[in-house]
């Protein structure tokens, strides 16, 4: 009788066989480009955002204020101001700025044009975003 497949045993033993070789590639994956690909976003993501709630809100103002290690959104009400957003980044990363506080005005002109850097301490990769004065355009850079 000719019987065709796989049997129980060479089945448990090509799959034990694939985990083990899973187990020793998967830790070796570095996903600090990907982290840094989603953090510079975000923040491009976040400043075009208050640009463009400054510019249609009529009683509120937003705000963005940086930090080496982390970056809070504001917004400033006629009762005051409430922070809304706080984004933290990992351990081995950094931010690199001009100015600390960034708004931009009912036109969409930053109040300081500068260029923010996200900088891999580890690998020292960057990525930097643009804030160009007067027109308030935001560009990020690879």
């Amino acid at each position: 009788m000719n019987k065709k497949g796989f049997t129980l045993i060479e089945l448990i033993v090509t799959i034990g066989l694939l985990i083990i070789l899973f187990s020793i590639v998967v830790p070796r994956i570095n996903t600090d480009r990907y982290y840094m690909e989603k953090i510079s976003k975000e923040l491009l993501y976040d400043l075009k955002d208050i640009k463009v709630k400054n510019m249609t809100s009529e009683n509120d103002s937003y705000s963005l204020t940086f930090y080496p290690d982390f970056y809070i959104l504001k917004v400033g009400t006629n009762t005051g101001i409430k922070q809304y957003k706080k984004v933290e980044l990992k351990e081995n990363f950094s931010f690199m700025y001009s100015f600390q506080n960034l708004t931009f005005n009912y036109r969409g002109s930053p109040s300081h044009g500068q260029t923010i850097t996200l900088k891999d301490l580890k690998t020292e990769a960057i990525k930097q975003i643009t804030i160009v004065p007067v027109t308030g355009r935001i560009l990020l850079i690879e």
